[in-house]
């Protein structure tokens, strides 16, 4: 995942229009904007209220098995956070014995061990590589990023040499960092136009990397730097769409992963043989163990720890089953445990909500064991005040859904998946999940039982309900969604290719139209309803992992309901890239934000009637637009920190806030809620 996170913040001062005394500029462009400063307190009459952080939970996705910090064998796991915390926790208690801050890493997927015990990690969001030498007390090191052209460090591994190998994002590159030396080779990028290595292995001689998002996968020699396309495993098809999510080498074997976080197909290559000799489905993450008794290997199969023989492809079952969508083992390792009860070598792991599990093949015993790890705050992913005046937001990342109380700032936390979008209506909340473009419905007042994420009471009824998902369409992002009467519909983005889709589903019965393409090789990131026709707004740019855009401009279109048919679409703003908010006012005009500007569309014309810039022209894909009908105000934010207040019975702007912001809804009572990073605020504006 890209940083989503990182906020818009301008070289040069934001800008904002004078008020305009009576009536709103007729065409093109109003006056000339007046200067604000780059930071600023709230203006006079706006209060801003912290209202605390809504969504907390445990994420571990990095992590391995190694000598812990008095020498003894710990699972050690990279906990997301702000910042990212490395821990290492006792196999034999599930309690925490060392904890200590990785500064300035949000979290990571990549952590090894050297055999000295020395434990690196390898960031997301920053590129940047950490060490912890072995001792009690021995700080962490951040080394730098190991290639300063890459943001993300994807799958680390370390050699018998200790030395660390990478694999990153956005230039699909490998690189080897000797810390003997400090000295870091690039092996260059895997495969001209790749932008992620998501997975790598290593062996004696040889780097394993896998690509995302067409499945490739590479041998590459450590000495002379040459690079092998292997071919995929007969029988998994083409690597269109497809992922090598994780790799691990044992004992001349390659273990690749082919398919999602989720689940996929495990393809077991004879590195001397140079042959595949297995492909197994219905496969989780992240890891499987080196070999333990009788030769096995461990991975999760269909929800159940599962030891496999590679030698002769069979099966053995253990007592362990891991109930929910994403099941994924974090660090899957051997240990010798002090503990009768535990002879011989354990297999020990974490799951990603910090739950351990132990299996012991001697004498069959298993069982899960919920750590000590506290959860860490979640950044928000969306926000909605829905006509109920509850305040609903969506967890990103680790997911989650939180009820707010408006006045009080109480949250109620559930288990969910990564929420990008939220619709209450009609007493339901309508849900927009990342991956899959999915989509759920909630009923608030009945009780909260999620298979995938937060099973209820046994025999409890799907709560909320998953309607719709959209993978099959190769879609990954629900970014809108808005009411159209009997039907809701919500417009995506695309995971490898390019365009959207327009989904469009019956609030009775759930029945479901899917329109792709609606718009060119372009995204749907907006939606509003009027009179009929579903509004949408687009972006050239895909949601994930897709090919650079072939569009240049945004546009608008929009679908006539009764029809099930395009009624028009045309670029309002010129040079936007992207036009990532709508908002219909109580007299059914339609507004619009790109690039810094707050426009009016007169439907009949199909045309711009009204414009004003709010902020000098930025390429601004999160801007946000919210609506106060009782008091027939407007609310702007852009650039990431900008909160403007239109009044549109005369034009009259007003500054509210500049400082960081990335979400915005507005209450019936026409009170304000903003969310930055981790963090909700209500703002009061009088006057």
């Amino acid at each position: 995942m890209t940083n989503r996170r990182t906020l818009i913040r301008y070289a040069a001062a934001l800008a904002v229009a004078p008020a305009v005394p009576a009536a709103w500029p007729a065409s093109a462009a109003s006056a000339e904007p007046a200067a604000s400063p780059a930071s600023a307190e709230p203006a006079a009459g706006v209060t801003v209220d912290p209202f605390g952080i809504p969504l907390r939970d445990v994420l571990l996705i990095g992590g391995t098995v190694a000598p812990g910090p008095n020498g003894e064998p710990v699972l050690w796991s990279a906990v997301s956070g702000e910042p990212a915390r490395l821990a290492a926790i006792d196999p034999a208690t599930g309690r925490t014995v060392s904890d200590q801050e990785l500064t300035g890493a949000p979290g990571s997927y990549a952590v090894a061990a050297a055999p000295d015990g020395t434990v690196y990690v390898g960031a997301y969001n920053t590129g940047d590589l950490y060490r912890r030498r072995p001792g009690p007390d021995s700080p962490i090191e951040n080394l730098g990023r190991p290639l300063p052209s890459e943001t993300y460090i994807w799958r680390i591994a370390v050699d018998d040499a200790g030395v660390v190998y990478g694999g990153t994002f956005p230039g699909a590159r490998v690189f080897a960092h000797d810390p003997a030396t400090g000295a870091t080779r690039d092996y260059g990028q895997v495969l001209p136009g790749a932008q992620y290595v998501r997975s790598l292995a290593v062996t004696a001689d040889k780097v394993y990397a896998g690509t995302q998002p067409d499945a490739h996968l590479f041998e590459i020699d450590k000495a002379t730097g040459e690079i092998r396309e292997l071919p995929l495993p007969d029988g998994l098809g083409t690597g269109t769409g497809q992922t090598v999510y994780d790799l691990n080498a044992h004992d001349g074997r390659v273990y690749a992963r082919f398919g999602s976080a989720i689940n996929g197909r495990l393809g077991v290559y004879d590195i001397a043989e140079q042959r595949w000799t297995d492909l197994i489905d219905n496969v989780a993450g992240l890891d499987v163990s080196a070999p333990g008794p009788g030769g096995l290997v461990y991975l999760t199969r269909a929800g159940r720890l599962t030891g496999y023989h590679p030698g002769t492809g069979t099966f053995t079952d253990t007592p362990l089953v891991f109930p929910g969508r994403v099941v994924n083992n974090r660090g899957i390792g051997w240990v010798t445990l002090a503990d009768r009860d535990w002879p011989g070598r354990t297999l020990v792991g974490l799951l990603w909500r910090g739950d351990m599990f132990r299996w012991n093949p001697v004498t069959g015993r298993a069982d899960v064991v919920q750590t000590d790890v506290p959860g860490e705050p979640i950044p928000i992913a969306a926000l909605h005040v829905g006509a109920s005046g509850a305040v609903w937001v969506g967890g990103y990342l680790n997911g989650g859904l939180a009820r707010v109380d408006p006045d009080t700032g109480v949250s109620t936390f559930q288990r969910f998946a990564q929420v990008e979008s939220v619709l209450e209506s009609g007493g339901q909340v309508w849900l927009g999940a990342y991956p899959d473009s999915r989509l759920y419905r909630y009923d608030p007042a009945k009780p909260w039982s999620s298979p995938e994420y937060s099973p209820g009471l046994p025999g409890s009824a799907d709560n909320p309900v998953k309607l719709l998902d959209l993978k099959a369409a190769d879609q990954v992002r629900a970014r809108a969604l808005t009411d159209a009467g009997d039907k809701v519909a919500y417009g995506t983005m695309p995971n490898t290719t390019l365009g959207g889709a327009l989904a469009i589903v019956d609030k009775a019965t759930g029945a479901a139209r899917v329109h792709r393409p609606v718009v060119t090789d372009q995204s749907i990131v907006s939606l509003a309803h009027v009179n009929g026709l579903i509004v949408g707004g687009t972006s050239i740019s895909g949601g994930y992992s897709v090919p650079r855009p072939t569009q240049t401009e945004a546009r608008l279109f929009g679908w006539d309901v009764a029809t099930d048919s395009e009624a028009f679409q045309f670029v309002p703003v010129p040079g936007a890239t992207a036009i990532p908010a709508l908002a219909v006012d109580r007299g059914g005009l339609l507004w619009g934000l790109a690039g810094g500007q707050l426009f009016a569309v007169d439907l009949a014309t199909r045309s711009v009637s009204q414009r004003i810039q709010l902020a000098p022209g930025v390429a601004d894909s999160r801007a946000k637009l919210g609506y106060d009908a009782a008091r027939h105000l407007l609310y702007a934010l852009v650039g990431g920190r900008l909160l403007v207040q239109v009044d549109l019975a005369t034009g009259a702007t007003r500054q509210l806030l500049d400082q960081p912001t990335e979400f915005l809804a507005v209450h019936p009572d026409g009170r304000l809620f903003v969310g930055a990073g981790e963090h909700l605020h209500r703002v009061t504006v009088t006057g």
